[in-house]
């Protein structure tokens, strides 16, 4: 763990009173009871550098006067170890002192409160924030599961965006006059006044890939009724400076960092994606910096003009398309209206023909959903609407969502353990399908998709039309492996797992330190074996296949090539007739 700020010292010296403020973005627990943890995560946390950024700006400014110097401290769960014995020390520095659970989502929200009981019982206020408390607060304020443990905990809530009521949170830790509830929820705040990002480099660090989150703007304005983004940030696109954009990414470069994810929930529907495209262009021409981006954007993002175009000048080189389901039953019960089946095969082989490395979402378990629909639709994103890297999400009424109002209004019967609503678990029944038989068919959807002759067919694909093979081979292997050898989602995976038999959830049992310790490490020798033999077989068969296309054979190493034109419904291809929709 780091030392403690050298400006500690220096603010004791000058006779300055000292606020500690440690910041932990909670991980989940996964079956077994065990925290998920990582030697290095696949995806950066971007919401606690935002967060970060914003009592960095009070620092600055001396929010509290130029008598209290402003201390933070960052720990991503996903990647590190909470020491509480530890922090306690640290944080019993200082004359003040705070712990703040950020970003805290549904799944994480049974940790962040066995994490900020322990700190509260040493007497630390505590704080949680973040899309559950938010959500759930702004959609079903009188659910009781969504709140259960929050009393017996003694931490605080916070609901809404932080950046206007920084000040008013600090001090009441100060003055000792914490609120139980904190209630920001009414207005959102300005983005174009409110402290830019800056670049946390200690986060990039602990991700593979470097990587750095990038926050333009918020809200979303579709209305798909599994979301809860729409209920918590709104429906208006609010974005930030194009200067304090441009300054965020010049120090991302001045640390090394080339990898970029912009966390905006619909980039294309950001009323400055010109101009930041444009600063992405300028600064890869200035800064010699070979961007990789990745943007999320909606199916009918490439219908605006240029949006394509400038995307791929900028260094856009994944995209990830929330696409759901390829059928239109589907697709009108979830509220995603802006999907067109017919126009899907388009939108994906323009986005492939820029050179782009297309992820989509699949929702498994809507409505309509069966075992043999959900194979056929697997076969058609491979053949069909051919993307590359496949995402698949077990339908879960997230609080916050307008889905879940509606089973709350109605009496559905969900799941009351919070740490399952990660949509890898069944948490509720399903129409067509008993819950053992739909959670078997998520984790089959992995296992139909991720095959060895569609990674043949992928990597040909990508030497075709000139994609980021690197990302392509290793999150092709690495995707499948976390969701076949640990149950994790690809989102909430990384490199080398390890678990801290200390931080076991409540109810499981601390293991001896030498068995334990003998078991992880032949159960991650095995996984590391596997993972590297399917890595080394990925990069050996794409040498193969550019050896192909040397000898101009490659083409058949592609499948068939998908038409263009409109396209039927999975059904009316099986049957051979057009499908309406």
């Amino acid at each position: 763990m780091p030392s403690l700020p050298t400006a500690s010292n220096t603010a004791r010296s000058n006779g300055r009173s000292r606020l500690g403020l440690l910041l932990i973005k909670p991980s989940q627990y996964d079956d077994d009871g065990y925290v998920i943890q990582w030697w290095r995560s696949y995806i950066v946390t971007n919401a606690l550098a935002v967060v970060s950024s914003l009592f960095r700006d009070a620092a600055d400014r001396q929010a509290l006067g130029p008598d209290v110097a402003i201390e933070t401290r960052l720990i991503d769960e996903v990647v590190q170890i909470v020491r509480p014995a530890e922090l306690k020390r640290w944080l019993a520095d200082f004359d003040y002192a705070a712990v703040l659970l950020v970003a805290v989502q549904t799944s994480q929200f049974p940790r962040a409160l066995a994490i900020g009981s322990d700190f509260r019982a040493a007497g630390f206020p505590v704080i949680v924030g973040g899309v559950h408390v938010s959500g759930t607060y702004a959609m079903t304020p009188n659910w009781e599961a969504g709140f259960a443990g929050v009393q017996e905990a003694g931490v605080s809530l916070f609901a809404g965006e932080l950046e206007p009521h920084v000040d008013e949170l600090l001090t009441d830790i100060v003055n000792g006059t914490v609120k139980p509830f904190y209630n920001h929820l009414a207005a959102n705040a300005d983005l174009g006044t409110a402290p830019r990002q800056r670049a946390t480099h200690d986060l990039a660090a602990r991700t593979f890939d470097r990587y750095y989150g990038l926050e333009i703007g918020r809200g979303c304005p579709f209305v798909c009724s599994f979301c809860t983004i729409i209920n918590f940030h709104g429906r208006v696109m609010r974005h930030r400076t194009l200067a304090d954009i441009e300054a965020y990414l010049r120090e991302c470069a001045a640390g090394d960092g080339r990898t970029i994810l912009i966390t905006d929930d619909n980039f294309a529907r950001s009323p400055i994606w010109r101009d930041v495209c444009a600063i992405f262009t300028r600064l890869r021409q200035e800064l010699g910096v070979d961007w990789d981006v990745s943007i999320q954007v909606d199916a009918l993002a490439v219908r605006i003009d240029g949006f394509v175009e400038a995307c791929q000048e900028a260094g856009v080189k994944r995209i990830f398309l929330g696409m759901e389901s390829v059928r239109a039953d589907n697709l009108k019960a979830a509220g995603k209206g802006q999907n067109k089946v017919h126009q899907l095969r388009d939108m994906v082989m323009t986005w492939r023909r820029a050179g782009v490395i297309i992820y989509a979402g699949m929702i498994v378990g809507l409505p309509n959903d069966t075992p043999e629909r959900i194979a056929e639709d697997v076969r058609v994103l491979q053949d069909e609407i051919p993307v590359d890297i496949l995402s698949p999400f077990l339908y879960t009424p997230l609080p916050g969502s307008a889905d879940h109002k509606r089973m709350v209004a109605e009496g559905v019967e969900m799941d009351a353990d919070l740490n399952r609503y990660e949509t890898v678990h069944t948490v509720i029944d399903h129409p067509l399908m008993s819950r053992p038989v739909w959670q078997q068919l998520y984790w089959d959807t992995w296992s139909m998709f991720y095959t060895w002759p569609y990674l043949r067919t992928t990597i040909a694909r990508g030497l075709k039309y000139g994609l980021l093979m690197t990302a392509l081979r290793s999150t092709y292997v690495c995707s499948f492996t976390a969701a076949s050898f640990e149950k994790v989602h690809s989102g909430n995976s990384g490199a080398f797992r390890f678990r801290d038999r200390s931080s076991r959830r409540a109810g499981f049992p601390t293991e001896p330190a030498i068995p334990h310790a003998i078991r992880q490490l032949a159960r991650n020798g095995w996984i590391l074996a596997r993972i590297g033999a399917r890595l080394l077989f990925a990069y050996g068969l794409e040498l193969f296949l550019r050896w192909e296309r040397s000898r101009g054979r490659l083409d058949r190493y592609l499948g068939e090539e998908p038409s263009a034109g409109p396209m039927p419904e999975p059904d009316g291809l099986k049957q051979g007739t057009i499908a309406a929709e």
